[in-house]
């Protein structure tokens, strides 16, 4: 199994780094994978507007666990995969997230990675969204947003502006405005699809800017350790400024559910991300996530997921 961890923002800085970890042979901002381990590529391109994209079109004969760090870094990712036909273990689908949040994506051996990433800065997509007439609504849900994620099934439009994207004529003398052109309508479809989400949903967001500010500090506050137990309700409505039943309303209305179930989401999945690396025992995650019984840890994480942690290593 290849483990590749990475913070990087800058998708340059990024690739040097996938091509030195696959030994690639780079020319032209994309690296070819050596005979040796499979075949196919990874594609760098530097669009107008600081957007960069990352293309991987490859198979190779080993797993990939791919790790992206949490940094304090204002940007967002936006990756598309579009599966294997009748693949089980790979699903076409469009993840969406900041880099305040870490994910693990895994690349199985043998499977082709036909997927598309995108990377924009917080500072283009505010100025982006400002001037729309419902840019204040997306912008408190989106850039207000601390540990923010979105996953949505690919449909047919997506799939068929990927393929836009990935077989496109590479002599055509326009390559770079067709592929800023299907870039920024995949952007643009995201967005209005999630404002028709959010406007539709009882999950409406209806805190002010700054209560928002005020959630994102007592969602950092709760998420920042979890080998100890988090504030309860009342030291946490002090860190907000509001009362502990405002409190408790509007963070399950942002983050749609209760504080404490939100925090036990992330937990887990935090505990999961651990195993998966296979760089740490049962035990040690247990004791992380502060549990003192590994028991106790294995009926939660069963509880959260349907399987033993054993039956994940395994």
């Amino acid at each position: 199994m290849i483990k590749i961890e990475h913070s990087h923002t800058n998708y340059n800085n990024l690739f040097r780094h996938l091509a030195k970890v696959f030994r690639l042979k780079v020319k032209d901002d994309t690296g070819y994978f050596p005979l040796s381990s499979g075949e196919g590529s990874i594609k760098l391109m530097n669009l107008k507007n600081g957007i960069q994209l990352l293309l991987f079109d490859y198979v190779i004969n080993e797993d990939v666990v791919y790790h992206r760090k949490k940094i304090n870094q204002n940007f967002y990712v936006m990756r598309i995969n579009e599966a294997p036909p009748q693949s089980e273990s790979v699903k076409s689908a469009l993840f969406f997230s900041n880099t305040n949040t870490e994910w693990f994506y895994m690349s199985p051996a043998n499977v082709r990675l036909h997927t598309m990433h995108i990377s924009f800065s917080k500072e283009w997509l505010q100025e982006l969204l400002i001037n729309e007439p419902k840019g204040e609504i997306l912008m408190s849900n989106v850039l207000l947003s601390g540990n923010f994620y979105h996953y949505e099934i690919l449909d047919s439009e997506y799939k068929r502006l990927l393929k836009d994207v990935t077989e496109r004529d590479k002599h055509s003398a326009f390559e770079q405005f067709i592929i800023y052109n299907c870039t920024m309508q995949i952007i643009e479809r995201f967005f209005t699809r999630f404002y028709k989400k959010i406007t539709t949903e009882p999950r409406f967001i209806r805190a002010s800017a700054d209560e928002l500010q005020r959630l994102k500090t007592v969602e950092s506050e709760i998420l920042k350790d979890f080998s100890y137990t988090p504030p309860n309700i009342n030291q946490l409505s002090r860190i907000a400024a509001m009362s502990p039943s405002k409190l408790k309303l509007i963070f399950k209305e942002v983050f749609g559910m209760p504080v404490y179930q939100y925090y036990q989401k992330h937990r887990m999945q935090k505990g999961k991300a651990m195993l998966i690396t296979q760089k740490y025992s049962i035990k040690q995650v247990a004791v992380q996530l502060g549990y003192t019984h590994v028991k106790d840890f294995n009926k939660a994480f069963q509880k959260h997921f349907d399987q033993f942690p054993d039956e994940l290593i395994n």
